[in-house]
């Protein structure tokens, strides 16, 4: 006997059934869950939307505020190249004023170091030529007063050297040459109220005799003839017997080359000349006592006069002022 196949699990209609089921609920399922991804998809796009619209606007704000910046850090730049063209500027005014400054301050020494100069050798004329060294000490106390003033250090060694000169001049010996010049000039003058020795002496006055009578005529023409012959010849008392006698056109060239003498000796005074100086009032000296009367007071106190002026000095010894120039030209030099 022929048996019987088994019947299928699928042919059952509950299998069939619950497959239909299982496909619908999957089918739904797979619905939902593709209903579910689309939403998600949409709120996304959604979100994505808003988010790159968010990001365009932050994107333009940042654009715009990146155009800001840029704007003002142009601004920035221009302003900041315009202060440094100012600074610059400011820069260059700097040291042109301190150029300026310098050759002003340069102009300034040179100029006190040309008046310095003038005043230092004013001083050395007046020592050299005139022997006045109250003149050259007012000088050197004058530099010495501005140099204090300015109070600057590279003038320091001239202000010592200025200093030296003035205390070393202030112990020379002072000479007197106005007063032996008022002197010369005075003896000058009196040189035409010697006597010499050749010259005559006035003649005394005859003594008025009393009026004669007539008794007397021929004693009053004696005494007459007799006074004449007197007047013709007259004795005197030379001091210097070998002396020629001079005639009065040789007593006026003696006066007159005596007064020469005495300017020559004060032309060498004023020189500082003091070989010249004693050599011509030695000579005019020997002149009085050779050719004027010694007995006479004038001469005496003439010679005298001369005696003194012989031994009153005349030139100075280091009275010259070389440091303060050598100073002055250094300074010039600079350092």
């Amino acid at each position: 006997m022929s048996e019987t196949p088994p019947r299928s699990l699928w042919s059952s209609p509950v299998v069939g059934v619950t497959a239909l089921i299982l496909a619908l609920a999957a089918l739904v399922a797979g619905l939902g869950f593709a209903w579910i991804g689309y939403d998600r998809m949409a709120q996304l796009e959604v979100q994505l939307a808003r988010r790159i619209g968010e990001f365009d606007a932050a994107s333009r704000e940042a654009r715009v505020a990146a155009k800001a910046a840029n704007d003002a850090l142009a601004d920035l730049q221009s302003r900041l190249m315009a202060l440094e063209n100012r600074a610059q500027e400011t820069q260059d005014q700097q040291l042109a004023l301190t150029a300026m400054y310098q050759d002003l301050a340069r102009s300034q020494d040179e100029r006190v170091i040309a008046d310095l100069e003038q005043t230092l050798l004013l001083a050395q004329q007046q020592l050299q030529l005139a022997g006045n060294v109250r003149a050259a000490l007012i000088a050197l106390e004058a530099a010495e007063t501005r140099l204090a003033q300015l109070g600057k250090p590279q003038f320091a060694a001239l202000r010592a050297a200025i200093a030296r000169d003035l205390e070393r001049l202030k112990l020379l010996p002072a000479a007197d040459i106005e007063g032996i010049g008022a002197r010369l000039e005075a003896l000058m003058q009196n040189v035409d109220q010697l006597k010499s020795e050749s010259e005559t002496e006035p003649p005394a006055q005859a003594v008025a005799a009393p009026k004669p009578g007539p008794a007397d005529t021929l004693a009053r023409l004696s005494r007459e003839i007799w006074e004449e012959f007197k007047s013709l010849v007259r004795i005197r008392r030379l001091d210097h017997p070998d002396l020629p006698l001079l005639t009065p056109s040789q007593t006026y060239f003696l006066r007159e080359n005596l007064k020469l003498r005495l300017l020559a000796a004060r032309l060498a005074l004023l020189q500082r000349d003091e070989a010249g100086f004693r050599a011509d009032l030695g000579a005019a000296r020997g002149w009085i006592e050779r050719y004027f009367n010694r007995q006479d007071a004038g001469g005496k106190a003439f010679a005298a006069s001369l005696d003194e002026l012989l031994r009153a000095p005349v030139a100075l010894k280091d009275a010259g002022i070389d440091a303060s120039l050598q100073a002055l030209r250094a300074a010039r030099k600079g350092p």
